[in-house]
């Protein structure tokens, strides 16, 4: 299916109406950040594993970006993608995932305290 320039109104009327199944196919390769976490928050239930590899790349995408506003907006995420895997049974997938963004950002203290805040 080939989308037109107004794909990306076309992805905020598919996940308004709940049409996310196309709203999944039409988002991929114009949906904007805001859009997929919209198609992903709407479908968290229904496709787990699709939301929470939305989830996880955008923490992959602020992981580098220091600040308070900013962690908390990663641990938002991560809270996401936990109750994601948790829907899967994948917990140890998301564990795992989440220990080794530790062991990544470890010199942010700020970060590390806020993950442990949520159980993280």
């Amino acid at each position: 299916m080939h989308i037109p320039h107004g794909g990306t109104v076309l992805i905020d009327v598919l996940i308004d109406e709940g049409e996310l199944d196309e709203a999944w196919q039409t988002a991929e390769g114009l949906a904007s950040p805001t859009q997929w976490l919209a198609l992903a928050d709407a479908s968290a239930h229904t496709r787990p594993a699709d939301a929470a590899r939305v989830y996880q790349h955008e923490v992959d995408a602020h992981k580098h970006i220091t600040g308070d506003g900013n962690y908390l907006e990663i641990t938002k995420l991560l809270i996401k993608a936990r109750s994601c895997h948790e829907r899967l049974g994948s917990q140890t997938v998301f564990a795992q995932y989440v220990s080794d963004l530790r062991t990544e950002q470890k010199r942010k203290r700020n970060l590390m305290k806020i993950l442990n805040q949520h159980h993280l």
